[in-house]
């Protein structure tokens, strides 16, 4: 988790400091305004609808599908960062050992494993609108892609995706 967070970082500093432009011309390369013209990234369930080859109506269905599941994964997100805070502030403060510390923990794991269910089942309510054709393409789709699903952003408490 923690080399992720770090090519995150630095993947985004890079970013950010592309942003400014890179030097040359003084309007930017010589486009109007100075502006560079930005390229419009598609969102990763574009990315995983066209590798899979989604017709619309199964685009609309996905997106349903996946929006449901990420609005029952938001109270689990939340109880994740709780965790994870009071994780830390037990092991800073020398509690992370005994009969309390374990119960944290234990909580901690229990939800992580409630999200990991609630996101197979996305995986299979999202297979299941797949025609034969696309399901063969569908494993590797998923691995690639939608790891990740209920990304959480690394704000206060946050911390991003632990995998």
């Amino acid at each position: 988790m923690f080399l992720r967070i770090l090519m995150a970082a630095a993947l985004a500093a890079g970013l950010a400091s592309a942003q400014r432009g890179g030097g040359g011309s003084r309007n930017g390369g010589g486009m109007p305004g100075g502006e560079m013209p930005r390229v419009q990234r598609a969102s990763k369930l574009d990315m995983i609808a066209d590798k899979l080859g989604l017709s619309k109506e199964q685009r609309e269905e996905f997106q349903q599908i996946v929006s449901a599941s990420a609005e029952q994964a938001a109270p689990l997100n939340e109880q994740l960062s709780n965790g994870r805070q009071q994780l830390a502030g037990a092991m800073a403060t020398g509690r992370d050992s005994g009969e309390d510390f374990d119960k944290l923990k234990s909580a901690y794991i229990g939800v992580l494993s409630m999200e990991a269910g609630l996101e197979a089942d996305t995986y299979q309510k999202l297979y299941a609108i797949l025609k034969d054709k696309q399901k063969t393409k569908a494993a590797p789709v998923f691995a690639e892609l939608m790891s990740g699903l209920y990304e959480r952003s690394a704000g206060p408490g946050g911390g991003g995706r632990r995998r």
